[in-house]
């Protein structure tokens, strides 16, 4: 159980490290993505069904850049 604690405390601290989203962008990005990943979890979404929500929501941006603040 150690071990595995402290495997898990290592990928967090690798994650942290790699996930840049809150120091290169507004810290209001980093806000909407958490909240974004907890609504997928209330939603009880798989990781394959997370992420194709995801891949829709990116290309409603993409249509929709003509209308939003980017």
């Amino acid at each position: 159980m150690n071990k595995e604690k402290t495997l898990r405390d290592h990928y967090w601290e690798k994650f942290k490290d790699e996930n840049q989203v809150a120091t290169l962008f507004d810290p209001k990005c980093k806000e909407v993505g958490e909240k974004l990943v907890e609504l997928m979890k209330k939603e009880d979404l798989t990781y394959d069904q997370a992420y194709a929500t995801l891949q829709h929501a990116y290309e409603l941006i993409k249509y929709e850049s003509n209308f939003l603040k980017l």
